[in-house]
């Protein structure tokens, strides 16, 4: 069975709960076809409509009123009273994140006729609903010491519903050499400019002060990526702490792909369990002087 919805989605009023209507009118395995105007298309459309500067006011002004309007809570409700929720623009990442939260696997996503074209197959029931906002401070649900879940802070370096797109991102282009997800479209301005220096990690030192983590030790994982992990790997990582400064940047010769990467951190996590102390004070300042004196920096 296949669903086709006829209009834009962007014109389809309380989107989520449409998604998740259509995904109980479904059995695992059907399809939902549909199609949205996406931000980047409605940038792309205003640039070519008018002169520079005029333009670049229009799409300034385009972002504010259709992008964070409808998220911000002082401006959310007179948002939707004054549009009925309708002609509203979405980026690719979230309208993607919003299907994918519903319950759907992304099977095609096409530019076509200046529209995003998309088909999904539904894969479970809808997701708890939990990245509605555009807050600049992020809880993220990562596997910490004795499998236990802990929640991360950081600052907001993706677009809204990123979280939802992890496995679809991987399916469609793997890890890059630094063990992290390749060509991440979900990535935004603010994300790649923060990454490099570690900014958007800075909330973690409340993570740090709470006793969840420490200074140093393994990057704290989402469940997707701690299962990419062999499992005598993931055993031996729940039984430290994840850290701040990770064992990647300790070494003078940074790991490439996970299999390097997982020996990094094996080697970290060995020493750790035998002289705690001694091995966190020679990785930490290690780390330091690879940062300061050789320039390494995060993606």
């Amino acid at each position: 069975m296949k669903i086709f919805i006829k209009a834009k989605l962007n014109d389809v009023p309380r989107l989520n709960d449409h998604l998740d209507e259509w995904n109980h009118e479904l059995q695992i395995g059907d399809q939902l076809e549909c199609s949205a105007f996406t931000s980047f298309q409605e940038f792309r459309s205003i640039r070519k409509r008018y002169p520079r500067g005029l333009r670049d006011i229009i799409v300034v002004w385009s972002y504010f009123w259709n992008d964070m309007c409808p998220k911000l809570k002082m401006t959310r409700k007179f948002y939707f009273f004054m549009t009925r929720e309708r002609h509203r623009t979405y980026s690719h990442t979230e309208i993607l994140g919003r299907i994918c939260r519903a319950g759907f696997r992304i099977v095609s996503a096409k530019n076509r006729s200046g529209y995003l074209h998309i088909v999904a197959e539904k894969k479970s029931e809808p997701l708890e609903r939990n990245d509605s906002t555009v807050s600049p401070l992020l809880t993220l649900d990562r596997v910490g010491k004795d499998h236990k879940m802990l929640k991360v802070y950081k600052f907001r370096t993706m677009y809204s519903y990123s979280q939802y797109l992890q496995d679809y991102v991987y399916e469609l282009n793997k890890l890059d050499k630094s063990g992290k997800l390749k060509n991440d479209f979900r990535v935004n301005i603010w994300g790649k400019l923060f990454r490099p220096i570690w900014l958007d990690e800075l909330p973690m030192l409340w993570n740090v002060l709470r006793g969840d983590m420490k200074w140093v030790g393994v990057r704290p994982l989402s469940a997707h990526f701690f299962s990419l992990y062999t499992p005598e790997m993931q055993e031996l990582r729940t039984k430290v702490k994840p850290g701040m400064l990770p064992p990647f940047y300790y070494e003078k010769k940074s790991p490439v792909g996970l299999d390097e990467i997982q020996a990094s951190e094996r080697r970290y996590i060995e020493a750790y369990l035998k002289h705690p102390f001694l091995t966190d004070w020679r990785y930490f300042w290690g780390t330091v002087y690879n940062i300061l004196i050789r320039s390494k920096r995060s993606k």
